[in-house]
């Protein structure tokens, strides 16, 4: 598929350095470079899903210590153990 997009000339002259220097045209440049934001994108995007549920986990926890108050998980553990051996 085909794009027609505009751009200054000074970029338009700093793409086509730079594809000389990669001994690469200006189209591959440009759709490598696209493949590069979509890429990018994408990681930011998963990124910021991580974040939200990370912050959604803390909050369910910082909740569960409140309600828990002073409850001292290893003795509840031993006890357990205790019972059921």
């Amino acid at each position: 598929m085909r794009i027609n997009t505009v751009f200054k000339e000074d970029i338009i002259e700093e793409i086509d350095r730079i594809a000389k220097e990669e001994g690469k045209s200006r189209s591959r440049l440009l759709r490598e470079a696209a493949q590069r934001l979509i890429k990018d994108y994408q990681y930011q995007k998963a990124e910021e899903i991580k974040r939200k549920k990370i912050g959604h986990a803390i909050e369910v926890q910082d909740r569960l210590r409140k309600k828990s108050g002073h409850w001292d998980s290893v003795s509840e553990l031993r006890k357990w153990r205790e019972k059921h051996s």
